[in-house]
């Protein structure tokens, strides 16, 4: 029986580097997978690689800060498979990043209805079912923004930290429910939205230059790594409710080593 046999996940933020090496790692686990972003021909195309893997995989376009959107996304999975057992929220967006007073109000509203309410909408959509249920895995993935302070990102920093303690706060409603809710920051990771952050200028985002040395030194990881310990979080062995956790844990990469390593 694979690990994630029987399982139905949906992933948010699908066709990113991350969402997709997620979505790909978790299918080859045997779960039923449902991709959902706002870009309809690239979730198509992360579909097609699943299947054509051996895997089973759904595309579903879906505005996540729409609670009506949410909703038609967690019935898809429904009425495709089965309720979804797991959730990975990983949609997200960076901009603005621009100092606080030359911020465009409407981008850094917008900033946050993504990462915070695009992360608690499909939480709220999924939750009832799994605490029915007796079962549920959540992972939130959240960034070192949660705990650093970074000039010109006063969006993404709120909205990160948000996330790790809204996961915290739920997790404490979730105990003895058979549900858990986790958070987990994959560190600098090669995708699309790390070369956003390259592209910015100096002068509104001071950190710029040491996203770039990550690139240049060759230190961004591949997001099949982070992929595996989300994939480790969801495992129904694996019981870490409440905890933030981190890509430079060591005790953690050792926990999905020997989860996976089968």
């Amino acid at each position: 029986m694979p690990l994630l046999g029987g399982q139905v996940a949906i992933i948010t933020g699908g066709p990113g580097g991350l969402g997709r090496a997620v979505g790909e790692t978790l299918a080859a686990l045997g779960a039923s997978v449902v991709l959902a972003s706002r870009n309809a021909p690239e979730l198509d195309e992360v579909v097609l690689a699943i299947k054509k893997a051996g895997g089973r995989a759904l595309a579903q376009t879906a505005d996540v800060s729409d609670a009506r959107q949410v909703q038609e996304l967690v019935l898809a999975a429904e009425r495709w498979v089965g309720p979804a057992s797991i959730l990975v929220n990983n949609a997200g967006m960076v901009d603005p990043m621009a100092p606080l007073v030359r911020s465009d109000a409407a981008l850094w509203l917008r900033n946050i209805s993504i990462n915070v309410g695009g992360t608690y909408l499909p939480m709220r959509a999924v939750l009832p079912g799994m605490i029915e249920r007796g079962f549920g895995r959540v992972v939130n993935i959240s960034a070192d923004a949660a705990t650093r302070p970074s000039a010109g990102w006063t969006a993404y920093t709120a909205a990160k930290a948000a996330v790790v303690q809204m996961t915290r706060s739920l997790a404490l409603e979730l105990e003895h429910t058979g549900v858990t809710a986790a958070a987990y920051d994959p560190g600098p990771v090669a995708t699309a939205m790390q070369e956003r952050i390259r592209r910015q200028s100096a002068d509104d985002f001071p950190r710029v230059e040491e996203y770039r040395q990550l690139e240049s030194e060759g230190r961004l990881a591949d997001p099949k790594i982070a992929a595996r310990a989300v994939a480790y979080l969801v495992l129904p062995a694996t019981h870490r409710n409440g905890q933030a956790l981190s890509y430079d844990d060591a005790d953690l990469a050792r926990a999905v080593e020997d989860a996976l390593s089968g």
